[in-house]
């Protein structure tokens, strides 16, 4: 079974011994993800990551260095720096 994936990203694919294979558009190998209870999941957010990132440097650049407003429960300044953390870190 194929899970829903990106167009020109990764995907998903589950093996017959119940773990999942990533592969990039090409069919490259990225990661396999062993079975167990939250495999799928674990293997759906491996294959969306790309698209995650792409959506976060796209945040940041759209943000810059300026800070959302916090909006009472959620501290726009935490979350903008959390944003170009993860981005940060993906990139080196």
């Amino acid at each position: 079974m194929e899970i829903e994936s990106i167009p020109s990203s990764w995907q998903a694919l589950s093996q017959d011994d119940s773990s999942w294979l990533i592969q990039d558009a090409k069919g490259r190998k990225i990661a396999v993800v062993g079975k167990g209870q939250d495999a799928e999941e674990n293997a759906r957010l491996i294959a969306i990551s790309p698209y995650i990132l792409e959506a976060l440097k796209g945040l940041v650049a759209l943000i810059g260095d300026e800070d959302l407003d916090d909006n009472g429960d959620l501290s726009g300044a935490a979350t903008c720096d959390m944003a170009r953390q993860a981005v940060a870190l993906a990139i080196g």
